[in-house]
């Protein structure tokens, strides 16, 4: 499976969501369409961070940690498919977040 994409908005994959997890609440699906632009991926976890999504190849596209109010790591760019409705949904729950941390005055 190719994970290397010349053009950021080309759609590559499909990245399936555990339908038990943060990431599936957010993005309201548990397959994905994602472009993909790293030569790299995530191999070792850190012991606190669940995987959440992985690309048919197995490679881990999406980890959450469980305890934090909103911890979340994706591992395509949600930032070039802002058109699509569910990267619209990643963002609007990214501001709902941070709207809801107490600020100091």
């Amino acid at each position: 499976m190719n994970h290397d994409n010349e053009e950021y908005t080309d759609i590559i994959h499909p990245v399936n969501v555990d339908e038990t997890s943060r990431a599936a609440e957010i993005f309201g699906e548990t397959l994905l369409h994602v472009n993909s632009l790293h030569h790299q991926g995530l191999k070792d976890i850190a012991s606190g961070l669940r995987i959440v999504g992985h690309a048919p190849d197995g490679v881990i596209e999406a980890v959450e940690l469980p305890d934090h109010p909103y911890a979340l790591g994706v591992q395509w760019h949600p930032e070039w498919l802002t058109d699509q409705p569910v990267m619209q949904r990643l963002f609007k729950s990214f501001v709902d977040a941070s709207n809801s941390v107490p600020h100091d005055a």
